[in-house]
């Protein structure tokens, strides 16, 4: 991040600062040690000092979430090891790379009473009793607003993938609202099992914002009956997505393609580091699952497609395999194979191959550059297969290619000089 920028995101850290009423952070993502300006935990929250049992990131989970901001273009709201509300939003440098970000938060979300229930240490209690604490929808209009702030200061885009499939407000506050219902209720505080039930339903019946919403209340459900401990909230996610896959089932959708997609976030789930990922999951392999139901022979795969095809243009240099496509796409490699035949008339070895005969007839045009430097920089494993697969495709060898292209710039040349 150059220090021009860097000033700017000091500045309207503090401007925001002031306005919310909240601890802004101007996030480098660049420099761990933020170059003059180096927050230790407790400077950044006082319960971080406190609350290293419950694995508290310290300005690691701003960077996290600058990640993520980045990630879903714009905003990334999320919760602490202790249950408390961070905010962040992307900065962006001038080729569109993350360089850091804005970072709001801790805060508490609704009232501090319901923010500590699970919370045991009197220290921290009063730490969290003492956060600033807002509505959801607040919460949201400042994301909102750091976002608008930080597009400012770097004048492009946010992040790669455009605000992604469900509104994270939506979730926060059925968390707030199941927050609330626990307090209450804690005798008959049990498994929402009539939720499960219309969930079943509004999933045969292709309804997606119905479904979506009723998810969200499970999800809330899910999160706060495990105090937001992941590793008690996995399992339950993973019987959870069982559940809806055989509601699409019944609906018409593939089983075996169905089972691969669940094989494959029981393959993943390990991985993820916070509930804000599980949701994204979980919400998206919903939405799959309920497009399968519709005409599962004409559903158009062209997202799954467009990812593969992104993912080749930007890595073609290197080895890739289909089973690195099928883990990017979050389908089974052979069901990866069929539609991406169908939609680009190509087997993917075929399509890679051509992505990097096109890369090499660019190269081709560089006279300094040997054929055997071309094929290693276009990722083909050998000088002899690289000419083998670009006779097949241009139907000349790379070294009749260049000469005859050679032959063409000379007479152009020639042309314009007379």
């Amino acid at each position: 991040m150059s220090g021009h920028m860097w000033e700017q995101v000091i500045k309207y850290s503090r401007h925001l600062a002031e306005i919310f009423g909240v601890e802004c952070v101007p996030v480098n993502q660049g420099d761990q040690e933020q170059g003059e300006n180096k927050w230790e935990p407790g400077e950044i929250c006082k319960a971080c000092e406190q609350c290293n049992h419950f694995g508290c990131w310290g300005m690691n989970a701003y960077r996290k979430g600058c990640e993520e901001a980045y990630r879903w273009d714009g905003i990334y709201i999320s919760l602490c090891p202790l249950g408390l509300i961070l905010i962040t939003a992307p900065l962006s440098d001038e080729t569109g790379e993350l360089a850091g970000g804005i970072a709001a938060g801790p805060l508490c979300m609704g009232n501090p009473e319901d923010n500590f229930q699970e919370i045991y240490d009197p220290v921290l209690q009063k730490i969290v009793s003492e956060s600033p604490c807002f509505a959801p929808e607040k919460i949201q209009s400042m994301g909102e607003i750091m976002s608008a702030v930080t597009g400012f200061i770097s004048g492009v885009t946010h992040g790669k993938a455009g605000r992604y499939f469900y509104k994270q407000e939506h979730l926060l506050n059925a968390i707030y609202a199941e927050k609330l219902k626990k307090t209450e209720d804690t005798e008959y505080y049990t498994y929402p099992i009539a939720l499960e039930r219309k969930l079943r339903i509004a999933v045969r019946s292709k309804a997606v914002e119905e479904a979506q919403v009723l998810l969200n209340q499970i999800l809330a459900y899910i999160y706060v009956s495990n105090c937001h401990n992941l590793k008690a909230i996995k399992p339950r996610l993973s019987e959870l997505v069982v559940v809806i896959s055989r509601a699409a089932v019944d609906a018409g959708a593939d089983m075996n393609e169905t089972d691969a997609m669940i094989q494959m976030f029981v393959n993943h789930i390990h991985e993820f580091e916070s509930i804000e990922e599980l949701s994204i999951w979980t919400t998206n392999l919903m939405q799959q699952l309920i497009a399968y139901t519709f005409n599962f022979d004409n559903v158009k795969h062209a997202d799954v497609v467009y990812k593969a095809v992104e993912y080749i243009k930007d890595n073609y240099r290197r080895k890739i395999t289909v089973d690195e496509l099928a883990a990017l796409t979050y389908v089974n490699k052979s069901y990866l194979g069929t539609i991406f035949k169908k939609e680009t008339g190509s087997t993917i070895p075929q399509y890679i191959n051509e992505v990097r005969v096109e890369k090499s007839k660019l190269l081709l045009l560089e006279e300094n550059l040997s054929i055997v430097e071309i094929a290693s920089l276009c990722g083909f494993e050998g000088q002899s297969y690289f000419t083998k697969v670009f006779r097949e495709i241009v139907g000349m060898t790379p070294k009749k290619y260049r000469e005859e292209r050679g032959k063409k710039r000379f007479l152009i040349d020639k042309g314009d000089n007379l």
